[in-house]
């Protein structure tokens, strides 16, 4: 008798011998598994059921449905054309704003003086251009994260535009207002993409949470697999053999720790090292993000961490009890917390405060009162507006003072920066907002950079601009009070000036990171130092050469000079040693290759000769 091909099973062989099943089998299984919802991926009354569940708004399953009520099989509906969607105020000011640039570019290029740089506008302007457009296409979708920091990315490159805009038209007087204008459209596009991100939260109905992903959630899936895979290969499941020569390391591990879990009264964690439950858990959370949606994500945002905790205990407990430890077991461990933090919540939610107004934020967006740092960026926001407008007027009205000029053009800039590290923070001073604080030491340091410098009389730096208008004077220093605490009761900030100076006095260390607090503040300005000192080729091939280069970014120009005692300012009153003020490069340091090394030890000399002894 001949037995029905129905009835066998698979992995089954003619001499009724079972194998393993293949790689791609189970991966097919898996997947499966995962999207279905199935239990058994070869039964096929289950997935016709999940698959009818998972399209049941297709046409196609409908008439699927209908046929088998004996109806017809498909009926379409009149389709529905649906009206051109209205211009919104922000797609208004968008196409007014890249208007703007073309007309400003165009200019440009037509300027006769600037024949000779010629070949550097048009790359400005293909350069301009390219990532203005993909600002704005990556701002269309802020509930991205990887599309969120791209335009954040792309904003920050053309206010680098912006600021060499301003720079050569400091440097060239003959075309100094063609420069400031293309400088003042750029702006204009670098604040519409702000509140297109915000906007764009907004229209997904990202109202009243503020949970988002790490990480994009394509890559959440990605992060999933490579948990299984793991897992797999701690198992010994995957279709290799081991070398003669190798150790079972991954099965010792997991013999080790399943005895460790039940001895330490764990046992509940042994079901996550088990295939079926540990793709139960992770595509659960996969799922609940329902494609990063923002309905998704205000439901992932308050049972994440719940589901989550296992799988954190999973890998405390996985490196404390095992000794010594295991390749296999690390990579599952790893693969784990990689998952893991993806869903922790990541900056972004104060983009609403930029894009939004703040008069329907109560209700729509929230019943309760908006943090401190929210009325900071939004404070911020304004006062960088007035600002532009006063260092505008006053590149109109005293052209001669040139060093003066840029350095409030280098302020105005870097106030840009602060807006962005405050759109993607969360809390009152983590590391984005403490970041931003260290450019209140750069006003400091341009307002009142020595006692001995200063005007008694007016309190003006007396070195560098001893003629500034009395309202901008007021501005800076307002933007260097939304930037640091100058005080102990201030509305607007919840930590109080004797908190900040302690955490700067002591160098104290940022909880959730390896980083301290004034290495973080003189970090900061000596990135800004050594982007200075890059600026410096660039500005000289573009400029008229009015003024010698090194008075701007020479060791003792002005750029420099305000830099250098805004970083002296951080680290006033501080001890030595306390705070690394090497504001160098450093790199990793690379070892020997192995044979290199066995040669130093058995010669007891070095490559290039000398005993390894003598050297420091």
């Amino acid at each position: 008798m001949f037995s029905n091909s129905s009835d066998s099973k698979p992995g089954a062989t003619d001499s009724g011998r079972s194998t393993p099943p293949s790689k791609a089998q189970l991966a097919l299984d898996n997947l499966l598994r995962r999207e279905l919802r199935v239990g058994d991926p070869r039964n096929p009354q289950q997935i016709a059921k999940a698959l009818l569940d998972r399209y049941q708004a297709e046409p196609r399953a409908r008439g699927i449905q209908s046929e088998a009520e004996g109806l017809p099989f498909l009926r379409s509906a009149p389709r529905f054309v649906q009206a051109a969607p209205d211009n919104t105020a922000t797609s208004v000011d968008l196409k007014q704003a890249m208007s703007d640039v073309e007309k400003d570019l165009e200019n440009l290029n037509r300027n006769n003086l600037l024949k000779d740089i010629d070949a550097e506008l048009g790359g400005w302007s293909d350069g301009i251009r390219s990532s203005a457009q993909e600002g704005v296409n990556a701002a269309r979708f802020g509930l991205d994260p990887r599309n969120r920091d791209r335009a954040i990315g792309m904003r920050r490159t053309l206010g680098d535009y912006a600021r060499l805009s301003r720079l050569v038209g400091a440097l060239n007087p003959s075309a100094t207002y063609e420069f400031r204008s293309l400088a003042q459209s750029i702006d204009e596009v670098c604040a519409v993409i702000l509140v297109m991100l915000g906007e764009s939260m907004a229209n997904n109905g990202f109202a009243g949470g503020r949970f988002l992903l790490q990480a994009p959630f394509t890559e959440m899936q990605t992060r999933r697999d490579a948990c299984i895979h793991s897992l797999q290969n701690l198992l010994g499941s995957l279709s290799y053999q081991n070398a003669p020569n190798e150790w079972p390391r991954g099965i010792d591990a997991y013999r080790r720790l399943f005895d460790a879990l039940e001895a330490q009264g764990q046992g509940d964690l042994r079901a996550l090292m088990t295939e079926p439950e540990l793709m139960r858990v992770l595509d659960d959370l996969v799922r609940r993000a329902a494609h990063g949606s923002a309905e998704g994500l205000r439901a992932l945002g308050s049972t994440a961490q719940i589901e989550l905790n296992r799988v954190y205990r999973l890998i405390n407990f996985g490196y404390r009890l095992v000794d010594p430890e295991s390749p296999p077991l690390t990579s599952f461990l790893e693969a784990l917390r990689l998952f893991a933090d993806g869903f922790g919540q990541a900056g972004g939610s104060r983009l609403l405060r930029v894009a939004r107004p703040p008069i329907v934020f109560y209700g729509l967006y929230g019943i309760e009162e908006e943090a401190a740092a929210d009325r900071r960026i939004v404070n911020l926001t304004v006062a960088r507006g007035r600002l532009a407008s006063q260092v505008d007027c006053l590149a109109r009205c005293a052209c001669d003072d040139i060093s003066c000029q840029v350095m409030l053009d280098k302020i105005l800039y870097d106030i840009d920066r602060t807006i962005d590290l405050y759109a993607v923070g969360s809390d009152d001073l983590g590391l984005p907002e403490i970041r931003a604080a260290s450019y209140s030491y750069l006003i400091d340091a341009f307002l009142h950079l020595e006692s001995n410098e200063i005007d008694p009389q007016t309190g003006q730096n007396l070195m560098f601009c001893p003629d500034l208008p009395a309202a901008l004077v007021t501005t800076l220093e307002e933007i260097a009070e939304e930037l640091r605490p100058h005080s102990d009761a201030e509305p607007d900030w919840d930590t109080t000036l004797t908190r900040f100076e302690q955490r700067r006095t002591t160098n104290e260390a940022v909880a959730g990171s390896t980083f301290r607090f004034t290495d973080i503040l003189h970090q900061e300005l000596c990135l800004q130092l050594q982007s200075e000192r890059r600026w410096e080729a660039l500005a000289d091939q573009m400029s008229a050469n009015c003024i010698p280069m090194s008075t701007l970014f020479g060791d003792d120009g002005a750029l420099v000079v305000m830099l250098e005692n805004a970083m002296q300012l951080v680290v006033d009153g501080i001890a030595a040693n306390v705070v690394n003020t090497d504001c160098g490069l450093d790199g990793p340091d690379i070892p020997a290759h192995f044979e290199t090394s066995l040669d130093t030890i058995a010669q007891d000399r070095l490559r290039f000769g000398g005993s390894p002894a003598s050297q420091p």
